[in-house]
């Protein structure tokens, strides 16, 4: 059977300790959470292991694992302590030595277990250097090693710990507990806390790099509720979601404890429901009504599809003007979606019918992107017809790829250039590539150039002049198609000109930019080697498109839901918007952009209680995407999930059969649902429950 590994000794509750008496049988390791490192390698005993000997003696078959970890020290912050473990040979010694003499005071210890956290992205090797004077010195002791280690997948870490290289530290441990969950947390968008498609992306990616004989996968017990019914800074809050146990969740949705205790508020349970991707349990709390993306009753103009296992609904924008070569017109015109709403009143938990004190909240869960240059152009390498039709090769060999069904690029090099001269209009030029092997490729308009060379080379010209010139991180060469790729942008205006980069085109920052006026000349592409390009796009270098913006209509009151406020711009009648000087568009507002899913609330809609309403939502801006709409008490609106017995069992036999893995690491003891035990073996869910009446 898969083994099962917990964490003790950050918590000592009497809820561990009635895990550890009464379910220690299913329980394999247990690694303590004794000991804190300091910036010198020094080790502070924070817990006292004593505290399980009478549980070493009752389950003799448990590995017990003495755990350090960077995160406790009052005076440094993990990543001080991470830098100076990396920084001094000295500092590394002395943590090897302290592992010794944590052996020397506790020799029944299994092995050591590393929690170092918060290291960044970068210096892989330096890190690599901490684990492997402890792992020396524990082997040579002729103990174990194990490390917790946070989750990565082929393209890297989403929290922003790509320091970490699993081939590498896969070699020297023995032992390796991937940390996946917080996926989503307190500060995030709500969602699973370890959501499907995210743990198989993980686990395929691990399994690739470490014995999977090696590998502990790390699964969530405990839950997340997260307050969407207003704004974070109207609940004089930071984030939205604060994290609980199971139990929390359970007397949550049994209305036994509800989030507020008075007269007004009424006490109900709700509804629980399984994520079929994750197989946790979610649910809204104090809601009356929500709709799924699809679950309209009229639509026009819009299209509905899943991403990473949740609806949503667009309406996309057009990939060219009419006449040709003019800006497109992306305004909504007659798109719309209709949705019948009703507000039905619940049954509370005393049996008598209760609806909200104080009215409704419309919370729409909505997904931002940067505004785009008004569209000229938008190509994802069409077909052969359009290479023809757009652009011409005074010096270059470019031609139409089919990489699948779906999916096609611009293989070549030389120049490809737009076929009109566009004079001296202003321009926002951007191609998203690929290097197929070493050299250059730049984007160029009105004699000004932006070139960037695979080893990192970022230069801004004017015609020959280089203006500026910065390093970025270089670009694999002949990588599988959409690999390694490149988002290279050029604006220019009549006295200026950007660049911008980034890997994708989510959000592509700023780089570089110079006063300058453009000499004039054809706009396009030029590659000094080998490029496969998929996205070409241009757009007005002045006037730009939201994508951040809807209109609600409900009982003849309309809402517009999303729009970011800004300042020093114009507005035209087809809502585009253009800076009234020449600055970048992000100095336009304060607020940034999520690359998460935000929520926008109307509060008071105008609705009665048991009443059908229809409402309209207007797609004001493309390329936004509008997923639920939940109808809130105005007071409170609690979205929660939780992983319970049943998930855990799931990903338990996913990651011995799927995987091949070690077994499950549950973070952590005592927040479970105690049913967990019995579910683990195969028994009733109902078992736990006996054992607590007993």
């Amino acid at each position: 059977m898969p083994r099962v590994w917990v964490w003790t000794g950050h918590m000592w509750s009497e809820r561990i300790q009635f895990a550890l008496e009464h379910y220690g049988d299913r329980i394999t390791d247990v690694s303590i959470f004794g000991w804190s490192v300091s910036a010198t390698g020094d080790l502070t005993e924070t817990f006292d292991p004593n505290l399980l000997d009478h549980y070493r003696q009752q389950w003799p078959h448990i590995r017990f694992w003495g755990c350090f970890r960077n995160m406790d020290d009052p005076d440094d912050g993990p990543r001080a302590i991470f830098d100076a473990l990396r920084d001094s040979a000295a500092a590394r010694r002395n943590l090897a030595d302290e592992v010794e003499a944590m052996f020397d005071t506790y020799p029944w210890l299994h092995g050591v277990d590393i929690d170092l956290e918060s290291g960044g992205d970068d210096r892989p090797e330096e890190s690599e250097l901490i684990f492997q004077h402890v792992a020396d010195r524990a082997h040579s002791l002729g103990r174990q090693v194990g490390a917790a280690l946070p989750p990565l997948t082929a393209t890297g870490s989403v929290g922003g710990e790509n320091w970490v290289r699993y081939r590498q530290l896969g070699e020297m441990l023995d032992v390796v507990e991937i940390m996946s969950y917080d996926f989503s947390w307190s500060g995030s968008a709500p969602g699973p806390i370890s959501p499907g498609f995210w743990m198989e992306e993980v686990y395929s990616w691990v399994a690739s790099q470490v014995d999977p004989a090696k590998v502990y996968m790390g699964v969530p017990l405990y839950a997340y509720f997260w307050r969407i019914h207003d704004y974070p800074s109207n609940l004089g809050q930071t984030w939205r979601g604060l994290s609980g146990t199971y139990y929390s969740f359970m007397q949550q949705f049994n209305g036994i404890t509800p989030w507020y205790s008075d007269d007004q508020h009424p006490d109900i349970a709700w509804v629980a429901y399984r994520d079929p991707s994750s197989r946790s349990l979610w649910g809204f709390l104090h809601a009356y009504d929500w709709m799924e993306p699809s679950s309209y009753a009229e639509a026009f103009g819009t299209v509905t599809d899943t991403y990473q296992g949740r609806e949503y609904l667009t309406r996309y924008g057009l990939p060219a003007g009419s006449p040709q070569w003019s800006v497109t017109d992306n305004s909504a015109g007659e798109a719309r979606v209709e949705y019948p709403i009703v507000a039905e009143p619940a049954i509370d938990i005393h049996g008598d019918q209760v609806e909200p004190y104080n009215g409704f909240t419309l919370t729409a869960e909505v997904l931002k992107r940067d505004p785009v240059a008004a569209t000229i152009i938008d190509d994802y390498a069409t077909s052969d017809q359009q290479l023809d039709a757009i652009y011409t090769q005074p010096d270059g060999a470019w031609e139409t790829f089919e990489v699948t069904d779906a999916y096609r690029q611009y293989r070549g090099s030389g120049t490809l250039e737009f076929n009109n001269g566009f004079g001296d209009q202003a321009l926002y030029v951007m191609g998203r590539f690929q290097f197929a092997a070493p050299g250059t490729m730049a984007v160029y308009s009105r004699g000004i150039t932006a070139e960037l060379r695979d080893d990192g080379r970022l230069r801004l010209l004017r015609g020959s002049t280089v203006l500026d010139t910065t390093w970025v991180p270089a670009r694999a060469t002949g990588a599988a198609p959409q690999s390694a790729q490149a988002v290279l942008a050029l604006r220019v205006r009549d006295g200026s000109a950007r660049v911008y980069l980034s890997a994708a085109e989510t959000s592509i920052p700023l780089v570089l930019e110079a006063e300058t006026t453009p000499p004039g000349g054809p706009t396009g592409y030029d590659a000094g080697t080998e490029v496969w390009l998929d996205h070409i796009y241009l757009g007005d270098g002045w006037w730009y498109q939201p994508r951040e913006a809807f209109e609600v209509t409900i009982g003849g009151e309309t809402e517009l839901m999303g729009r970011i406020d800004r300042e020093g711009v114009e507005w035209d009648d087809s809502n585009r918007f253009r800076p009234t000087s020449d600055v970048d568009e992000p100095d336009t507002r304060e607020e940034a952009t999520a690359l998460d899913w935000v929520y926008e609330h109307w509060q008071g809609i105008p609705i009665t209680a048991g009443e059908e309403t229809a409402m309209r939502v207007t797609p004001v801006d493309h390329d936004t995407w509008l997923g639920r709409l939940i109808i809130f008490d105005r007071e409170v609106g609690i979205i929660a999930y939780c992983n319970d017995g049943q998930a855990v069992a799931h990903w338990r036999a996913r990651a011995d059969h799927d995987w091949g893995l070690q077994g499950i690491a549950l973070w952590s003891l005592g927040q479970e649902d105690v049913r967990l035990w019995d579910t683990l073996e195969g028994g009733e869910l109902s078992g736990a429950t006996k054992r607590l009446e007993e």
